[in-house]
């Protein structure tokens, strides 16, 4: 018997409305930290520090949070991610009412909770979508997928709403009531772990192994790299590409940035269809090299309309070439490497990011925003027709 036949279509879709309340919370945590360091403090070294601890946590909690979510429960491991989120919340909620340098700390400590809560919560979702899709794989994997970059995309122009219609304290409270909704809807979902046989530390190996040997997963997760160095960029750039360049207030900016969910899902929504024709691994590929044009065509651009439509189809290949490769990596993998495989990638997703992020935020220090976007353009879509050459077996995949 598969394991789609103990869970039922209902909690299938608690599972992924959840998942997307929570990573849209997670995302307007993520941007809450940058834009709060950049708007209020008007500190863009500081901005790259806060995202890098949101998603440079994960570089040394990751690795047993995958090991975790192979022997433990992953609906207990989300549900406790969670609460480690509303905890970085309530200190980012705390920082926004004080000033000077404690301000500053506990701003801080608010995002590194944020860290600790990414660490958790991407794995032990990725492992409880393997238990509940059974032979869904790859379908419910993609829908798992859009609902991810709906949250990263949807996350801006919320943020911008509140900030609209009152203060940061409203953006705190508005992640936080979608966290707790996140948790309710998680309820009653009971996942068992697979138990343990050694230490934390061997199966961490083991999974490394497993992934190091087996050369389609290998090169996936390498290119994973390359897609998420785009990430750091957009989220700690482009607020600033808008503001500087665009000329945009605070509410134009949110949509600005808001047009990346469209790109995204659309590129996640006809990323499988477009695969049967190109090929999958040739469509991830291409897919990449299209998000690296774009954001150096943003770069180039000084009229709204021409920088959205760059932004549109940057978003639109980030889009298809991710939602590719969690297809492949939900698919490919077996059930008893999945938390630590999966675990893997998420450390991917976080922490290149982090530390792309990390370097947008110094670049912006010593160069103008519309080089540094240019920078970031060229060295990506350079990067990537390198890995297209290289990476014959990803190249060659199909389903």
């Amino acid at each position: 018997m598969n394991s789609i036949t103990n869970y039922n279509q209902g909690q299938i879709v608690r599972f992924l409305a959840a998942s997307f309340l929570g990573f849209l919370a997670g995302h307007l945590t993520n941007y809450s930290v940058i834009l709060y360091a950049q708007d209020v403090w008007n500190a863009d070294a500081l901005a790259g520090l806060g995202f890098g601890l949101c998603f440079g946590v994960p570089l040394i909690l990751g690795w047993f949070a995958g090991a975790w979510c192979d022997s433990y429960s992953p609906q207990k491991l989300a549900q406790g991610a969670h609460v480690s989120f509303l905890v970085s919340l309530g200190l980012l909620n705390l920082s926004s009412r004080m000033e000077g340098e404690l301000a500053v700390i506990i701003y801080l400590l608010g995002a590194a909770f944020a860290g600790v809560g990414w660490s958790v919560l991407a794995p032990a979702r990725m492992s409880l979508l393997g238990r509940l899709a059974g032979e869904r794989q790859v379908k419910l994997a993609v829908v798992f997928n859009i609902l991810v970059m709906l949250g990263f995309g949807a996350a801006p122009p919320i943020l911008a709403f509140c900030r609209k219609l009152n203060s940061w304290e409203m953006v705190h409270l508005t992640g936080i009531s979608l966290f707790i909704l996140a948790m309710v809807l998680l309820l009653g979902i009971r996942t068992d772990g697979l138990g343990k046989n050694s230490s934390a530390w061997d199966r961490i190996l083991r999974g490394v192994s497993y992934a190091k040997n087996h050369t389609l997963l290998k090169q996936t997760l390498l290119f994973s790299i390359i897609i998420y160095c785009s990430m750091g960029p957009v989220q700690v750039m482009m607020p600033r590409f808008a503001k500087g360049i665009l000329k945009l207030g605070e509410l134009e900016r949110g949509f600005f940035l808001g047009g990346l969910a469209i790109a995204l899902l659309i590129g996640g929504g006809v990323s499988l269809k477009l695969a049967k024709h190109v090929g999958y691994g040739k469509m991830i590929l291409l897919a990449g090299l299209f998000c690296g044009l774009g954001f150096l065509g943003i770069g180039f651009s000084k009229i709204v309309w021409v920088s959205v439509l760059f932004l549109l189809f940057s978003g639109f290949g980030a889009g298809a070439s991710i939602s590719l490769i969690v297809a492949i990596l939900q698919s490919e993998v077996t059930t008893e490497y999945r938390g630590r495989l999966v675990s893997l990638y998420t450390i991917t997703s976080q922490v290149v990011p982090a530390t792309s992020g990390l370097l947008s935020g110094l670049l912006l220090v010593k160069l103008p925003i519309d080089t540094a976007v240019i920078a970031a353009g060229a060295t990506l879509t350079l990067i990537v027709i390198f890995s297209t050459i290289r990476l014959e077996t990803l190249r060659n995949y199909k389903f």
